[in-house]
C-alpha cells in the first residue's frame, strides 16, 4: 500500500486484453450456436414418420433383425 504523498506507479497496459476478448467472443459464439441448435432441434419435426412396426418413441436397435418373409 503506498504511503501518503508517495507517487503512484502507473500500471502497465494489459497485453492480454485482446486475447481475452477473443476468447470471450469465441465462448459467447459457441454458447449461442449450441442454444440455436437446441432450439432448432426442438422445433423441427422429423423428416420421416416412425416405422409402422414400432410405436412412437420406441428405441431403435443397432442389431439387424431377421425378416420373416
Amino acid at each position: 500500500m503506498p504511503r501518503h504523498g508517495a507517487p503512484r506507479v502507473p500500471r502497465a497496459p494489459r497485453v492480454h486484453s485482446v486475447e481475452q476478448a477473443r476468447r470471450r467472443l469465441a465462448a459467447a459464439l459457441l454458447g449461442a450456436g449450441a442454444l440455436a441448435a437446441t432450439l432448432l432441434t426442438a422445433s423441427v419435426s422429423p423428416a420421416a414418420p416412425p416405422a409402422p412396426d414400432r410405436g412412437p418413441g420406441a428405441a431403435s436397435s443397432d442389431v439387424a433383425q431377421l425378416s420373416r418373409d
